[in-house]
Order: structure tokens, then sequence, then C-alpha cells
């Protein structure tokens, strides 16, 4: 009898598990409540991009008038909270739902205005996202944001560039919340650098901020990968693309490196969030070699162990200077175990004779 009891009950625990529903994709909410920078355009295509590469559930919200939203009733399913919004002084029911939601312990993060987002709460700024902001530089001082030596290993930078051109005017934050860390400092000339990017917590959650956000930044790469991988973050994971659906959509077997040109290889690249493998010679990658790429020189004794260092599960888009070590690189990888390759045929030379991006 109990061998039969037993049975019965393993068999209903089955049944169960059979009929419980797949885990819910996490439900990212994006507040757009400010006119400055287009936000109402670039957040839309940001959750476009979350849900299609990424797998997310996306919500945004777009203020109805210049302070309040036609709801805020989607924060109560929220799992990740985006704030790019501007000196709003919201009703008192929308800002409850807002502290309502932040006090739960949930993580939130701010992007460009978000410093100085709700004129009726103005503690969000320190209490919440770690900031202190004072203004910013004139718009005509152009700047580059450099990433935190001590930091470059923390997952939010990522295939992020050490040092890129920022989009907008340099925000003043310094100092930062004593418990905040940065993460990208940006310059302008004659001003001493500023915290451009950093990491905080409150009530337990994970919160994130960066001053970038105008217009210009949602156009480079280096930007999109930071806010990428910060929701990946703040959400307890590592942001990565689905290999197998990128695979498919391009009709690249695993296992079997794959040969393409310019203009995919910087589609994958840019809309697919793929990882850039560069394997010239150090002098090489000191001349330029494209934005946010890893490096493994192939000549090398001690390539093999590099590579090996590389999540073999990941979808790396490879180049040299010709296209004759990148292949040879694709077919190593491959007998390692490396699942999905694909090697830019005619090297960074065809690259830079293209016109396209490259840094040094």
């Amino acid at each position: 009898m109990n061998t039969l009891i037993r049975f019965v009950v393993a068999t209903a625990w089955l049944l169960l598990a059979g009929l419980a529903p797949a885990q819910a994709k996490p439900h990212v909410v994006l507040l757009s409540g400010e006119s400055l920078y287009g936000s109402a355009t670039t957040l839309p295509q940001l959750a476009k991009r979350l849900e299609q590469q990424h797998g997310y559930r996306c919500t945004v919200i777009v203020r109805e008038e210049t302070h309040r939203f036609p709801t805020l009733d989607a924060l109560g399913q929220a799992d990740l909270l985006i704030v790019y919004a501007r000196r709003m002084q919201l009703p008192a029911g929308q800002l409850g739902q807002v502290k309502r939601y932040i006090e739960s312990g949930k993580p939130v993060i701010g992007l460009r205005t978000a410093s100085h987002a709700f004129q009726n709460w103005l503690e969000f700024d320190p209490l919440v996202l770690g900031g202190n902001y004072k203004g910013h530089h004139k718009n005509n001082l152009s700047g580059n944001a450099s990433v935190v030596p001590s930091a470059k290993a923390h997952p939010i930078l990522e295939g992020v560039a050490d040092e890129f051109k920022m989009g907008g005017s340099l925000y003043k934050n310094t100092p930062l919340v004593k418990e905040a860390r940065p993460l990208l400092t940006g310059a302008v000339e004659g001003h001493p650098a500023e915290p451009v990017a950093w990491t905080h917590s409150y009530k337990g959650n994970r919160t994130f901020y960066t001053s970038l956000g105008h217009a210009d930044d949602f156009a480079n790469s280096n930007f999109t990968r930071l806010v990428t991988n910060a929701i990946a973050w703040c959400l307890g994971g590592e942001a990565k693309p689905d290999a197998d659906a990128v695979a498919a959509k391009y009709g690249v077997e695993a296992g079997e490196p794959f040969r393409i040109g310019v203009a995919l290889f910087e589609k994958m690249w840019r809309e697919d969030n793929l990882t850039l493998l560069d394997v010239r010679t150090t002098p090489e990658y000191r001349a330029g070699h494209l934005p946010g790429t890893k490096w493994i020189d192939w000549f090398s004794p001690d390539f093999a162990d590099e590579a090996a260092k590389l999540d073999k599960d990941k979808f790396y888009l490879v180049y040299c200077a010709g296209g004759v070590r990148s292949a040879r690189a694709c077919k190593k990888m491959s007998g390692m175990g490396f699942k999905y390759l694909v090697d830019l045929a005619p090297g960074f030379k065809g690259w830079k004779a293209a016109g396209k991006a490259i840094e040094k």
C-alpha cells in the first residue's frame, strides 16, 4: 500500500509540473517623461530591441501631460523600472505608485534626466540612484566617456569600449553618495572629470544610472550595450542574445564557421548585440580595432588557453587583417567546441575601407 501511495503522489507531482505555466519573461516598464531628448521615440525603439533580442516583455509609458502619465498601473507587475523623466510634478497617486514600486526592493535604472525626474521627490536622485546632480556643462563642449579602470571587469561594461564619444553635454554629479560605484567617467576640455555611469542599491535592490541618453547616444552601440548589460545585471543575470535564435535567423549551423562580408557582419554586430573577437597582433590591435571588441592574438602560443576562457555557447564575430587568420581561428575554435562562429571575409582592412567605425 505504501508503494502504491508513493506512486500516486509522484504521478500527481509530474502531472502538476507538466501543467505548470512556463516561467514568465521579465517585465520591463519604461517611463518617458521628458521632451528634450526624444525619449518618446528612443525608448519604444529600445523596448522593441529588448523584446526581439533578449526575450523581455516591455511596456513603454509616455507622459500625456507635462506632469502626468496616462496610467502607471503596469508598475504593479513590473520586474524592472527604467526612468527617463525630467522635473515632473507627479500627482500624489502616481508618485505613490512609483514609490511603492521602489520601496518593494525591485531594481531601477535611471537615464540622463532621471537625476532630476521628479520635482516633488528630489530625494530620488541621491536616495535611490546614488547621484548628486548639479547641472551640466555647456552643450558645445563635446567629450568622451571612459571606463573606470578598477571597474573594467564589471558585467555592465562587457563589450563596452574603454573610451567613446558622448552624445550630449556632460552632467555634473561629483561627489556621488558613498555607496555608489562609478563605472564610467566623462571629461570635457578645461573641466575636471565627472562620473557618467554607476551602480547603487536601495532597499536591497540593484540600481544603475547613466547621464548618457542623448538621442545620439542611442545610435552608439557602446551605449546600447551598456544599457542592455545594466538591465540584465539589475535583473540578476548577464545580457546574452539567444544564440540559437540568431543562428536560425541567418542560417548559421552549429559548429560550422560562416564567412560573410562587411554589411552583414555590421548588421549582426549592431542589431543582434553579438560579441566581437579580434585575432590580430598587439601592434595591429593598438593601431585600430572595432569598438568594444575582445582580443586574442592568433599567433600567441597561449591562443587556445585564452580562447578556452570564453563562453563556448556565445555567438562570436571574428576578424583579422584580411581574413586568413580569422578563418584559421574559427576552425580552431570550432574544434574546441565553440558553437557559433562568423568570420569577416575581407577582414579589418575591408571594414576600414568601407568607412566603418573604428577606435584606438
